[in-house]
């Protein structure tokens, strides 16, 4: 299992700079559904035709051969994707709004991590020793090609998160007007 998740560290480094343009996007379209939803699909033979297509080879790879190679390829694959992507440029300008949808895309990466290692236990803690570290892989690999659907599901979950925080922005906004009136 350590072996799989050093494996996943170009994997990682790939998705921080994939995900900070696709922030990007979301945030040209102002955090809106309907507009990236538009922008999407105006958009779809860009956002799921590209290089990533590359990581089919990856599940491929998963399916035939052992842990070894796969992890290898990872590293070759993500290395590759990443030194493509990282000369490109992506504004991302820091607010409610961001921190809102990192720490729901973070909380996803933590729970499909957790169910990871508590899989990999169970089934070393068992009499049968059976590896599902391949099916990981190809979960992963697939989550990162479909990253902007993920994202627009994580912008659905962010929505009402939004409205409270605006609300609670809106009441401190409130008093600060109600004491500066006071003086």
């Amino acid at each position: 299992m350590i072996f799989f998740y050093i494996s996943l560290s170009t994997y990682i480094c790939f998705n921080i700079i994939k995900y900070r343009q696709i922030f990007s996007d979301l945030q040209k379209n102002k955090y809106s559904l309907k507009s990236y939803n538009k922008w999407l699909a105006q958009n779809s033979k860009s956002v799921f035709i590209n290089k990533e297509l590359l990581s089919i080879i990856l599940i491929i790879i998963a399916v035939n051969f052992d842990l070894k190679i796969i992890g290898i390829s990872t590293v070759v694959l993500y290395t590759i994707l990443f030194l493509l992507n990282y000369k490109k440029k992506n504004k991302v300008k820091v607010n409610y709004k961001l921190i809102t949808r990192s720490i729901i895309l973070i909380l996803m990466y933590i729970g499909l991590n957790t169910w990871f290692i508590l899989d990999f236990i169970s089934y070393h803690n068992a009499l049968i020793i059976f590896d599902n570290t391949a099916f990981y892989y190809i979960v992963l690999v697939i989550i990162s090609y479909f990253s902007y659907l993920i994202m627009w599901l994580v912008n659905i979950i962010a929505i009402p998160f939004d409205k409270i925080v605006e609300s609670i922005g809106g009441k401190r906004a409130k008093s600060k007007l109600k004491k500066n009136k006071t003086r």
